[in-house]
């Protein structure tokens, strides 16, 4: 394909305007331009120059010489300086006949070739001639004034119609080959815009406001596709001190007609210096807006994060081997793994062998941006290690049902517009130390497949005014975290109750904080799971925004035993948990939460290795005891006999 002008051009060769930008059908990558057969136009311009030599004035047809002088508004004294080099690098004899005509420098001259072809006397060529700012010829200066000149081969090869990426390019910088379109992405509205304004002669730079570098290339792709043009893909960072590497990159989009596409971090390359940009362009990536260019309109375009379906079809797109896995755990899949295009196309090519493979390799994708606020726990546990009354454990079920679902629901226009704000899940456990908060976090998050992370509160809650509401919005905007279960433990510290009577600054500080720290949770769309153990602390404007408030209960005698029993099955060998088990409803009689009844059996068991001798009940009586004392509850020898009613 082509870029056209007219034959009057301006003598600042900045390059033609954006009007001259011809979109047509897009070729494939080797595929060059419609100009006759170069070594043909090359022997033309050859005997062009002989007939010069010997005074005579002949005529070379029209081709791809007068093609690139109207791409970079050449004057035909600068027409004629790239036809001499480019003639006389093909044959050396000629070269050196010219080069004779300057019988002191012995050089091809700018004084030279003006001399040859009858233009107005020059010695050398303008400051602002295109050659020297599109960096196509350079002059080397010589001691009478003159300069001897020399081609980019990158002009030599595309005179010559070779497939050739400049030299400060090569290899570098990529055509991207076709892509599929997402359905939510406005690629026929923008590139209707962006026609229009080319047929006016506007020129453009389209911002994609995406983090995703993949589904930036796929839209400039499906964009640049659409209206007939290839995309020249730049990687963040590949032409990083490369000199004049704006100034070739923009060369070669106009020689080839090509769109480029530059990294948000790289947007100096979207401005050469010098010179007008090629009238097409794209920036991706999040942050601040790069600086506004003379003469080019930007183009703001967000891309919507694709919803469950959408991401279904990605995965089997990309990774056809998903089709075969069960329906509902790849829809699982979509629905709790807001993975972007690029996390997918990453874990598509470690080959998965299953829905929860993958699931597992989306969240390694996300460790690397972990925000230094929060820290992950592991969640080894499942349902059934859950010891809770029925209803508890009903309600945990739901919300585990609800982070799933979630997506469908607010996908449905109807349910968006009624819920513009509070889309995220937001549920409070409350209850004693050690009556199983935590553990249900982690079932919670086991069974989403997701990340539990833990916030650091010593991290997120600071002394200084606006810190803390700074501290947490930093951490729900981290793309890890929006991918993950977050966990706050001990929330009355960050959502306590407001001061009602206000004494000083810091009670008034405070109360802003309080303030600023519920709408930002509120506008939270992720997961977030709260825990304390002083709900009446909690501010009660708060408490109305909770989706799910759920109080969890000691354990009564029942759920002891089923505790002690899990336990004991755990860290001791099954003959010794034969022998326990009778015992275990006797010693579950002592009041106890089940973090207690864990580690007094870990201490038990601890003991038995090192005395080798066999577990008993009163060796787990004792224990217990021992972690009672801790927290002030002691139990008398006398009381722990009663208890255990003389068990051994």
């Amino acid at each position: 394909m082509s870029v056209r002008r007219a034959a009057t051009v301006a003598p600042t060769g900045q390059g033609p305007s954006a009007s001259d930008v011809h979109v047509a059908p897009a070729r494939s990558k080797g595929e060059r331009n419609e100009a006759p057969a170069p070594v043909h136009e090359r022997h033309a311009q050859h005997a062009r120059i002989v007939a010069a030599m010997r005074g005579e004035t002949l005529s070379a047809p029209p081709a791809r010489l007068d093609d690139l002088a109207a791409r970079f508004g050449l004057s035909a004294l600068e027409a004629d300086v790239l036809a001499v080099l480019w003639v006389g690098a093909f044959d050396p004899e000629l070269r050196a006949q010219l080069a004779s005509r300057e019988p002191f420098a012995g050089q091809i001259t700018v004084r030279m070739i003006a001399a040859l072809f009858g233009h107005v006397p020059r010695v050398r060529l303008s400051s602002e001639s295109p050659l020297l700012l599109w960096r196509m010829a350079q002059e080397h200066a010589l001691i009478d004034g003159s300069a001897a000149l020399t081609v980019a081969p990158g002009i030599i090869a595309w005179l010559e119609a070779e497939s050739e990426l400049d030299r400060a390019l090569a290899g570098r910088v990529q055509l991207l080959p076709a892509a599929p379109a997402t359905p939510q992405w406005p690629v026929v509205e923008v590139a209707a815009r962006l026609r229009a304004g080319l047929q006016r002669g506007q020129r453009w730079r389209v911002r994609l406001a995406v983090d995703d570098a993949l589904a930036a290339r796929w839209f400039a792709s499906a964009l640049a596709q659409r209206m007939g043009l290839p995309v020249l893909d730049v990687p963040a960072g590949a032409l990083a001190g490369e000199p004049d590497a704006a100034v070739c990159l923009h060369r070669q989009a106009f020689l080839d007609s090509c769109v480029p596409c530059i990294a948000l971090e790289d947007a100096a390359l979207s401005r050469p210096a010098g010179v007008l940009p090629y009238p097409l362009q794209i920036v991706h990536g999040q942050g601040p807006r790069p600086p506004a260019l003379p003469g080019v309109q930007d183009l703001e375009c967000e891309l919507p994060a694709s919803d469950a379906e959408e991401r279904a079809r990605l995965w089997r797109l990309l990774w056809p081997e998903s089709a075969a896995w069960p329906a509902q755990e790849l829809a699982d899949l979509a629905l709790c793994h807001e993975a972007t295009l690029g996390d997918i196309a990453a874990v598509a090519g470690g080959a998965p062998q299953s829905a929860a493979q993958a699931a597992q390799d989306l969240r390694e994708c996300t460790r690397g941006g972990l925000s230094p606020l929060a820290r992950r726990i592991d969640s080894p546990f499942r349902w059934d290690d859950l010891v809770l009354p029925e209803p508890v454990h009903q309600r945990l079920r739901e919300i585990a049902f609800e982070a799933r679902e979630r997506a469908r629901v607010w996908a449905e226009p109807a349910a968006a517009r009624l819920f513009p704000y509070g889309r995220g899940l937001v549920a409070l456990f409350t209850g004693a130390p050690g009556t199983g908060k935590t553990m249900a976090a982690q079932v919670i998050a086991a069974d989403l497949g997701l990340d539990l992370l833990a916030v650091d509160l010593s991290a997120v809650v600071s002394k200084w005014v606006g810190e803390t509401a700074q501290h947490l919005q930093q951490l729900l905007s981290s793309p890890a975290a929006q991918r993950s279960v977050l966990f706050f433990d001990e929330a009355d510290a960050l959502y306590a109750k407001r001061v009602e009577e206000v004494r000083d600054a810091q009670d008034r500080f405070a109360n802003l904080d309080t303030g600023h720290l519920m709408p930002a949770l509120e506008a939270y769309p992720g997961i977030v799971l709260l825990a304390s153990n002083l709900k009446a602390n909690i501010d009660s404007a708060f408490l109305r925004r909770i989706r799910h408030v759920l109080d969890f209960p000691k354990p009564g005698p029942a759920a002891r035993e089923r505790i002690w029993q899990q336990v004991v099955g755990a860290l001791f060998a099954p003959a010794h948990a034969r022998g326990l088990a009778p015992g275990l409803a006797r010693v579950a009689r002592v009041e106890a939460t089940g973090a207690v009844i864990k580690s007094a059996a870990l201490s038990a068991a601890f003991a038995v290795r090192r005395t080798l001798q066999a577990p008993t009940v009163r060796l787990l009586g004792e224990m217990l005891a021992r972690e009672l004392a801790k927290e002030g509850a002691g139990l008398s020898a006398r009381e722990l006999d009663t208890l255990l009613d003389g068990a051994a």
